[in-house]
């Protein structure tokens, strides 16, 4: 079979925009394992909070404070706000926010709350439970 250029570059660029399409929705996707009876939805249907079952690491990515790991604490509660958009967790591990030249630690065991504007401006607080 004999196939042109212009018929390769383009099902090269349409397997290039699948992958790119696969990466970007693939947070979305993202399960959550919750314990049995702990779940309660927002009425639209996205889950407001959960007891986790186990830690896990929550990503959050911002367009101009890039991504930033939370490990959250297995056995107590997480939130989301309306949007699906990860707000709050006890803290698994210590962690370091950074806020321009200076840096806090927030300890294992404290709560992080997360919100990220409609401009991509990242705000993170620690408090302790």
């Amino acid at each position: 079979m004999k196939l042109s250029l212009q018929s390769f570059v383009f099902i090269t660029s349409s397997l290039g925009l699948s992958t790119i399409n696969f990466a970007f929705t693939l947070p979305v996707k993202a399960a959550i394992q919750c314990e049995a009876g702990n779940i309660i939805y927002y009425p639209n249907g996205s889950l407001l909070t959960c007891i986790l079952e186990q830690n896990i690491t929550v990503q959050v990515s911002s367009s101009l404070s890039g991504i930033s790991n939370f490990p959250c604490r297995g056995k107590s509660y997480i939130s989301f706000d309306e949007k699906g958009q990860f707000h709050t967790c006890e803290l698994a591990d210590d962690i370091q926010i950074t806020t321009g030249n200076s840096f806090e630690t927030c300890s294992a065991e404290y709560r992080i709350y997360v919100s990220t504007s409609d401009d991509g401006n990242k705000s993170i607080i620690c408090r302790q439970y």
